[in-house]
């Protein structure tokens, strides 16, 4: 995340190397009509439409609005011209550039003013960076927030209760949380309608954060209530454990990613530099190409989640460069943003056709540039993670997690480092579902993914392997490290209460644990916990063994 004070520094230091280029191009423009009658030549006239084009499109961003304004009228009158085979009025052609001369006005008035250079972007708390997640548990009842506390505990996260909205506010401000768990009626408290004081919480923090509501009951007045005080989760109080904790885990996702990649491709390298730091302020790793011809090259090395293309470049129209990029299979899901001085709606509506996703009208405001591409970038990884995800618990399917312990074996190889996976497997499931029902053993499988979630490091992947039957891959790790997280989570499922029809049960798991220092590829390294799995099985169950040989 850009510092504040270094973002504001360099948008000034842009905006006056755009300022001092903006002298030369209205010289430029201005001596090229000087002398000039109407009988000027066509080319002269293209040149003229795509300079005005561009300062139109770029003159906002750095604060010249009025310039722009102005450029866009001088802009659309030569685009007539220039599709009208009739023949220029001298009056009409002097006229214009009586208004082209009055664009240095119009830049001294806007130099006077600046209104956008400097201005950071407000950007939300960094969420995720507490050790283990921490919750704020917001309840008046003794005996609910018991229970609770107790049971986000067994999932790892760290909870705090308070009995209201004063104490939860002293709270927050001595160390940020990542989530707030809410009682919708708080009756000791004013206003007792927790959807009425968490907006207002909210407002004196000045940021918002990930809020799940419990309520009593939910009906539709309370879930409006809910949605328009900004919570991200609706549920009722006699909600189990392990679906608050998917609700919390689900909600954490929304927040806390990896930062968008995004590229961008514009010719105008000044305006390309202000588009990227602004993403860059918002939290992004933007990179920008001003030679269209490089970005495929980029891309490569980047792996952007979105491509921002300046329609209109030299030499490249930006929907023919989408569709260029469109012809390689790895990218024609990505969304494509267009970024365009031209305001004409068929127009856009052409370029979009050309595998574009949006279209944005330049000038654009970097509130805007921001909120756009933080929309498509999320909705383009939601649709890449529904892909690779199994259905049921969120983690990797079985292919994807094969395929992400072949990448960390190769990775731990090639830098002489040690990476682990495990294979864990529940005991006895068959019973759970003979038992209890299928619903009640899904549930069992979608609780224990919510806790290898919540027990294993950021960098761990997590995949259903298959039935009941889970893989990790654990990069960077040793044996002992290894078997010392997986007995952790082994112990603190076996003490997890599942409840059913007023009846309680347990059950227990095994795990084997396998390093890349035994095995030298992914196959070897997969069998080798799994032999160690069974091991573990055969000498009892609810334990964890490592591989040492067959």
């Amino acid at each position: 995340m850009t510092d504040s004070t270094d973002f504001s520094a360099q948008l000034a230091a842009l905006r006056e190397q755009y300022a001092k280029r903006l002298v030369h191009t209205l010289d430029n423009l201005l001596s090229r009509v000087k002398g000039k009658g109407a009988d000027i030549a066509p080319i002269i006239l293209s040149e003229l439409h795509a300079d005005l084009h561009k300062l139109a499109g770029s003159g906002g961003t750095f604060g010249f609005f009025e310039l722009s304004r102005q450029a866009r009228i001088l802009e659309v009158a030569v685009k007539v011209w220039l599709d009208d085979l009739s023949v220029l009025e001298a009056a009409q052609w002097e006229a214009w550039k009586n208004d082209l001369s009055a664009l240095r006005q119009a830049f001294m008035t806007d130099a006077a003013f600046d209104a956008s250079a400097g201005k950071a972007l407000l950007v939300p708390p960094l969420l995720g960076q507490n050790e283990h997640v921490r919750v704020i548990l917001i309840e008046d009842e003794a005996l609910i927030a018991y229970e609770l506390n107790k049971g986000l505990s067994q999932f790892g996260y760290e909870v705090s209760h308070c009995a209201d909205f004063s104490a939860a506010e002293a709270e927050i401000r001595a160390g940020m949380p990542d989530v707030l768990v809410v009682d919708s009626m708080l009756p000791g408290q004013n206003p007792a309608d927790s959807t009425e004081a968490l907006p207002l919480l909210f407002e004196r923090l000045g940021y918002r954060l990930p809020t799940v509501f419990l309520a009593d009951r939910i009906d539709f007045p309370s879930r409006l209530a809910a949605a328009r005080a900004g919570g991200g989760a609706f549920l009722t109080k006699s909600t189990d454990i392990s679906t608050l904790a998917g609700r919390i885990e689900m909600l954490l996702r929304e927040h806390d990613h990896a930062p968008y990649r995004v590229l961008i491709v514009d010719d105008d390298e000044v305006l390309a530099e202000h588009y990227r730091l602004t993403l860059k302020a918002a939290g992004m790793l933007a990179e920008k190409v001003c030679r269209p011809e490089e970005t495929l090259a980029a891309m490569q090395s980047l792996n952007p989640d979105l491509l921002i293309i300046d329609l209109y470049m030299p030499d490249c129209n930006g929907a023919d460069l989408a569709l260029a990029i469109r012809y390689e299979d790895a990218w024609m899901s990505l969304p494509i943003i267009y970024l365009s001085a031209a305001d004409d709606l068929d127009e856009q509506i052409k370029a979009l056709s050309n595998g574009g996703d949006d279209f944005l009208t330049k000038p654009v405001s970097d509130a805007r540039l921001v909120s756009t591409v933080q929309v498509r970038a999320a909705r383009a990884r939601k649709v890449s993670e529904l892909m690779s995800q199994d259905s049921l618990t969120g983690l990797l399917k079985h292919s994807t997690i094969k395929d992400r312990l072949a990448i960390e074996i190769e990775r731990a190889h090639r830098q002489g480092k040690v990476m682990a996976m495990a294979m864990v497997d529940l005991d006895n499931f068959k019973q759970v579902n003979d038992t209890w029902g299928h619903p009640m053993g899904d549930q069992v499988i979608k609780t224990l993914a919510h806790l290898l979630r919540q027990r294993l490091r950021r960098q761990d992947s997590i995949g259903r392997y298959g039935g009941e039957e889970f893989a990790v891959v654990l990069p960077e790790c040793n044996a002992a490290d290894a078997m010392r997280l997986l007995d952790d989570i082994r112990q603190r499922f076996a003490e997890m209460r599942f409840i059913h029809e007023g009846q309680s049960f347990g059950i227990t798991l095994s795990a084997g644990v396998a390093t890349s220092k035994q095995c030298t590829d992914a196959p070897g390294l997969l069998a080798a916990a799994d032999a160690a799995l069974y091991k573990a099985k055969d000498g009892g169950r609810n334990q964890v063994c490592q591989f040492c040989g067959y």
